[in-house]
């Protein structure tokens, strides 16, 4: 039997609500020549009984159930089973237009690129849109140097700079080649153990790529609930920050100094936003918020990161921030997080 010209695998999860939208957005594609695959991930609702409906009604829909472990793990066992040329990945709560798998395998055609990125758009429950894509033309990366450029500006911007990151580390705005992944042995990691599993997923893929795509299009549409990000608090994060920070520096030795400081830049950012959502957090009394921030500067991670980290060269408020959490100033980081609303 032939193969699909793309195998989109959506890991399934307690999204009822939300199911039909994305699995009808996927049907509705003008590459037809695409196996769309449904991870049951052990789904508590009527998810699993959905799936099977559209398998029957289907041809090219496979469904896989299997008990939960994580959307890691369930983008595994959709790559377990996909037949396609590429492999594309899509959240069962996120919703793609027509034509992004056509415009992305086209383009993977064209330059024989094992990684073709799309831009992507928030849409919140009232329907605003918000653009995430910053670049305005194709950009095309073929050489070593390009490559280890774009991969570490995957991990964080540098130092100086204001934005987070230009380049998306989101797992679902690309398209794989599968031989490729499967010739080099990649896979997720679960989520439960490493948090950011997707940017580690790109980056085990960027290891190897000598050919990346990044399409200045926006297919992609990710949903967001302001409900559940308003209320959810992890004051887990923080060690779950260290061990990620751990595994970047460790998986990948033979990187670059600079890629090694973009590890050290994403761990910054991302305490800094955990320090304000905790400071916003209308679920944590005053006395909970201080000893959740105060617990931050007692981190060993810091020493290591203040000798090493150009610490001069970050945005005055970065950097405020910064002294802040390696201080324990509790005060000031509590105003510049509130100012921040």
């Amino acid at each position: 039997m032939k193969e699909p010209a793309v195998s989109i695998v959506i890991p399934v999860y307690n999204v009822e609500e939300y199911l039909d939208r994305c699995v009808q957005s996927v049907l509705r594609q003008t590459l037809k020549d695409i196996e769309i695959i449904l991870v049951d991930d052990g789904s508590p609702d009527r998810c699993p009984q959905m799936c099977d409906e559209y398998a029957s009604k289907y041809s090219h829909i496979k469904v896989v159930h299997k008990k939960n472990a994580g959307l890691g793990m369930a983008c595994n066992s959709g790559l377990d089973v996909a037949t396609g040329k590429y492999v594309a990945f899509l959240d069962s709560d996120d919703w793609v237009d027509p034509e992004m798998y056509e415009t992305m395998y086209d383009t993977a055609e064209k330059h024989e690129a094992q990684l073709v990125f799309s831009g992507l758009r928030r849409v919140d429950e009232s329907g605003n849109i918000y653009p995430m894509s910053i670049i305005k033309e194709i950009q095309v990366y073929s050489s070593p140097e390009m490559i280890e450029e774009f991969r570490s500006g995957m991990v964080a911007s540098a130092p100086s700079e204001r934005l987070e990151r230009r380049i998306p580390m989101s797992a679902k705005v690309v398209l794989y080649d599968r031989e490729f992944i499967e010739r080099n042995g990649i896979r997720f990691e679960s989520e439960r153990h490493l948090i950011s599993e997707d940017l580690i997923f790109n980056l085990d893929n960027l290891w190897h790529t000598t050919c990346v795509v990044v399409l200045p299009d926006m297919f992609y549409n990710y949903f967001t609930n302001e409900k559940s990000l308003t209320n959810a608090v992890r004051l887990d994060r923080f060690d779950k920050e260290i061990i990620l920070r751990e595994e970047l520096h460790k998986r990948y030795p033979k990187a670059s100094a600079e890629f090694h400081t973009r590890v050290d830049r994403l761990f910054i950012g991302y305490m800094r936003s955990d320090v304000c959502h905790i400071c916003q957090a209308e679920s944590l009394s005053f006395k909970e918020k201080r000893a959740a921030v105060k617990r931050v500067s007692s981190f060993p991670v810091w020493n290591d990161i203040c000798k090493t980290y150009p610490v001069k060269s970050m945005p005055f408020v970065h950097r405020l921030f910064f002294k802040g959490m390696v201080s324990g100033w509790f005060v000031l980081l509590y105003m510049l997080a509130n100012l921040k609303r």
